[in-house]
């Protein structure tokens, strides 16, 4: 899909400061002279942000795997219609807060028969990929004490066994491997400028 601007997503575990390190890259973007806009997922128009509260909210809904992953890529569609693909053809830096490789994480581990959905759905439904992401690593103790520290964070890290929470964790850093051209791993556990700092670097090799 041929467009004008920049796509870049931002993926990890809950706590690794995904949204901290989008916050400080479209600050120092901006200071470039780029012309950035800020989404993140489920949400980033209004009926993706309609079907987050739908998706979030553990104590009203029990969705199968299945259906959860459909409303998912539901919200998903909507935000790229909505929101990304016009900024991208206008020539604006997308900058968001996760997208399809956090489905491949949380709703194909272990079920692979819904990981070959994934990969169909986004081949032939979202049908647009991410020019650059970046994988955001930081242990699980600490991202557990961030989770729970906050009012917004996600349930499903508290509720995650310690083996079912390095999955998760070693199922972000695998996305390296499976996309080597566009994913790159930044551990967080380093100063917040540093990690910024690494960021913005790789950031302006592809816009340069």
């Amino acid at each position: 899909m041929a467009y004008k601007g920049k796509f870049i997503t931002f993926e990890g575990i809950d706590g690794a400061g995904k949204s901290t390190q989008v916050k400080l890259l479209q600050q120092n973007l901006n200071s470039k002279g780029f012309d950035c806009i800020v989404t993140r997922e489920p949400g980033g128009s209004t009926g993706s942000e309609k079907l987050r509260k739908i998706l979030v909210d553990k104590n009203k809904y029990n969705w199968s795997n299945l259906s959860e992953l459909l409303l998912f890529f539901a919200a998903r569609k909507d935000h790229v219609e909505k929101t990304i693909l016009p900024a991208l053809n206008d020539g604006k830096i997308v900058i968001c807060d996760r997208f399809t490789d956090s489905t491949r994480v949380y709703q194909s581990q272990g079920k692979q028969d819904l990981g070959e959905l994934i990969e169909l759905l986004q081949s032939k439904v979202i049908q647009l990929d991410p020019d650059l992401t970046f994988i955001l690593r930081i242990n699980s103790e600490i991202s557990l004490q961030r989770t729970n520290s906050r009012q917004d964070g996600d349930w499903r890290v508290s509720s995650l066994s310690s083996e079912r929470l390095m999955q998760v964790i070693n199922g972000f850093s695998d996305l390296t491997k499976q996309f080597p051209n566009r994913c790159f791993e930044i551990s967080t556990e380093t100063s917040l400028e540093e990690s910024a700092k690494k960021i913005l670097e790789r950031t302006m090799e592809i816009l340069e």
